[in-house]
């Protein structure tokens, strides 16, 4: 059986489509990395520039996080 013939089979016997899916491990994957960052701030012990890069690394996470919602979403529904 073939990665597609098995993905396909996949969707079918789950109910969820690849595509759903992968939206929700990008998901995962991106909420994992904001609360990694939240602790690695810890660590900074007060080097201001890694600090901001943390920051900015984080707010660019929680802005993926809000453009993979509503994708997830409309793919569920």
């Amino acid at each position: 059986m073939s990665m597609e013939q098995s993905k396909k089979q996949s969707a079918q016997v789950s109910g969820v489509s690849n595509l759903a899916f992968d939206l929700l491990t990008m998901l995962h994957n991106k909420l994992e990395g904001i609360s990694s960052l939240e602790a690695y701030k810890a660590d900074c012990q007060g080097n201001q520039e890694v600090l901001s890069l943390m920051d900015e690394l984080q707010q660019a996470a929680v802005k993926d996080v809000e453009r993979i919602k509503p994708l997830l979403i409309k793919e569920l529904g």
